[in-house]
């Protein structure tokens, strides 16, 4: 290698490594690559025809916002994001599904997700919340929500500034290992049909809890630590109600009759006047609910008919309509006779003096009138 080379690549590299140090000491930016890190790592990709990006294990500490403002999809799991604010997802109002599950999200301002008015499903779990940000339960389109492994210490003092009945439309709820002692108060959940509260001490759940869930159709209860009659009471009610109880404490399963009678005297099965309103009302909603779909359903069907009549109609009108008209032009038009015989123009010289020569009438088509006329011509020539 040439000395003049090596002593220049020496000295790039010596202060390259100076500037590198200089960088990390004033806490900035080492190199171009960490600038656009965010941007040239997030990747576009395309799920079901919905544009989204896909953020997850980049070491991400904020929400990205150089990113297409149209995504749908937004992926930012397994980060190290803290705090969420108002303008975190400001220019992302167009998403529907919302990963932010094992971060480090503790601080939530409010009114952070209210922009987000199309958001179907949020995954917050395995984070340090200590409590659900109130805003979601407002989005008129949340069918999904998971908030398992988090410790909600105060979301019971929260839920009484809550407004219910809730907006959101929940489906699924998911609050495993959230350290909860009773399930919390979200008022009427019509469509809630999944709940999972799994890992929860749950030492004060009683069946007036699930007065208003009354669609509910699977409920996971396996390590948790609900009293034996109770639980037992709870488990036999929900199966009269056609609801799956997932991995259920085996305590939770009476053996005899004897037994079950023992546990409903026990555990006083009376349900407080207020949740036995909840749980008709929810039947009053989702009764009302079908009536609607029948009536839509039979008004659609009502539609299809009368358009089909019209149609059917004004069908055999125009083919009538057509008819006539060839009627009538049948009638104008005059009928061709078929020619039986050659009407001929003879000119024949007129008498002397007379001028040109004169036309003589076509021929008659009787035989004996041709026959005379050929006569006359041939002693004419003659």
């Amino acid at each position: 290698m040439h000395p003049m080379i090596s002593t220049s690549s020496a000295t790039l590299t010596t202060a390259a490594i100076f500037m590198l140090t200089l960088s990390y000491a004033n806490g900035f930016a080492t190199l171009p690559t960490e600038l656009d890190r965010t941007q040239q790592r997030c990747q576009l990709e395309r799920t079901y025809k919905m544009v989204g990006y896909n953020c997850a294990n980049l070491n991400l500490k904020e929400i990205p916002q150089t990113l297409k403002s149209s995504l749908e999809i937004f992926d930012l799991s397994f980060n190290r994001i803290r705090d969420l604010n108002p303008q975190s997802f400001a220019r992302y109002g167009s998403v529907k599904y919302l990963y932010l599950f094992e971060n480090m999200i503790h601080n939530v301002e409010p009114e952070t997700f209210s922009s987000l008015t199309n958001l179907e499903a949020i995954d917050l779990s395995n984070n340090a919340l200590i409590s659900i940000p109130l805003e979601l339960f407002r989005l008129p389109s949340l069918r999904n929500l998971y908030v398992s492994h988090n410790t909600l210490s105060k979301l019971d003092e929260d839920l009484p500034a809550l407004e219910k009945p809730i907006k959101a439309p929940l489906q699924v709820l998911g609050l495993a290992d959230c350290r909860l002692q009773r399930l919390p108060d979200l008022g009427v959940l019509p469509d809630l049909w999944q709940l999972n509260i799994s890992s929860n001490p749950m030492k004060e759940l009683t069946l007036g809890q699930f007065s208003p869930m009354c669609n509910l159709k699977t409920v996971e209860l396996n390590n948790t630590q609900i009293p034996i009659c109770p639980c037992q009471v709870l488990t036999a009610e929900l199966v009269l109600r056609r609801t799956k109880i997932m991995f259920p404490p085996l305590y939770c399963i009476p053996l005899t009759s004897s037994e079950q009678n023992l546990c409903n005297a026990e555990a006083k099965r009376d349900i407080e006047p207020d949740q036995v309103a909840d749980y008709h009302q929810c039947m009053e909603i989702r009764n009302s609910r079908q009536l609607d779909t029948e009536a839509k359903s039979a008004w659609m069907k009502i539609s299809a008919a009368v358009a089909g009549c019209i149609v059917l109609f004004a069908t055999i009108l125009f083919c009538l309509h057509r008819r006539n008209v060839r009627r009538l032009k049948a009638k104008r038009k005059p009928k061709k006779v078929p020619l039986k015989s050659i009407n001929r123009v003879i000119l024949v010289p007129g008498p002397a003096g007379d001028g040109p020569e004169s036309e003589v009438p076509p021929a008659t088509t009787t035989g004996t009138t041709i026959t005379a006329k050929c006569d006359k011509l041939l002693s004419d020539c003659d």
